[in-house]
């Protein structure tokens, strides 16, 4: 099957939606001891991922976004994902994003979620947009504060004690930083 076309291209990234066939990419991602660490760990991971992938497919078919496939421009290989989902398929917007672990300390997640929510904020005229994290991870949360996301309080969330931030449209940081134009 092939697969799907992409979303959108920001200055390095190729965002896509994911196909049922990224199952073991998604799975190799999430295998990692350090990218699961904030994501709920490893313990049956199987049945985690194929739950979390047909959620992302789901949501798509839905609302014509979600959790999606990313690869640098130019290539087909997944080193991460992002998007947006309606947190806990509630009424608000989440942000999410996870790279695999070559690709961290580069920026790629702030493009990447920088482009969602201009996304969120253009195209499908989202007032706010909320993002959820571990509280000790602090790279995701300086992605967050970094795109103008304040921290507004602790929630549960997917099990797990998380930070949650939140920005508005006129909040938003827009502006690419130098290393991604």
């Amino acid at each position: 099957m092939p697969a799907p076309a992409p979303l959108f291209d920001t200055p390095r990234l190729t965002v896509r939606p994911f196909s049922a066939d990224d199952y073991d990419d998604l799975y190799a991602l999430r295998a990692d001891e350090a990218v699961a660490r904030y994501l709920g760990g490893t313990a049956d991971l199987a049945s985690k991922v194929a739950a979390r992938l047909q959620y992302y497919l789901d949501h798509h078919a839905r609302h014509g976004y979600a959790m999606s496939r990313v690869s640098l421009r130019g290539t087909t290989a997944m080193i991460g994902w992002g998007g947006l989902q309606h947190l806990d398929d509630g009424e608000e917007i989440e942000v999410g994003y996870a790279l695999a672990r070559a690709w961290w300390g580069r920026g790629l997640a702030t493009e990447l979620a920088r482009a969602w929510l201009q996304r969120g904020f253009h195209a499908l005229g989202f007032e706010r947009i909320v993002a959820v994290a571990d509280p000790e991870n602090a790279a995701s949360r300086h992605v967050m504060e970094k795109l103008g996301m304040r921290y507004e309080k602790r929630i549960a969330h997917y099990g797990m004690d998380t930070v949650y931030y939140a920005v508005s449209r006129a909040g938003f940081v827009e502006t690419l930083p130098a290393a991604a134009r």
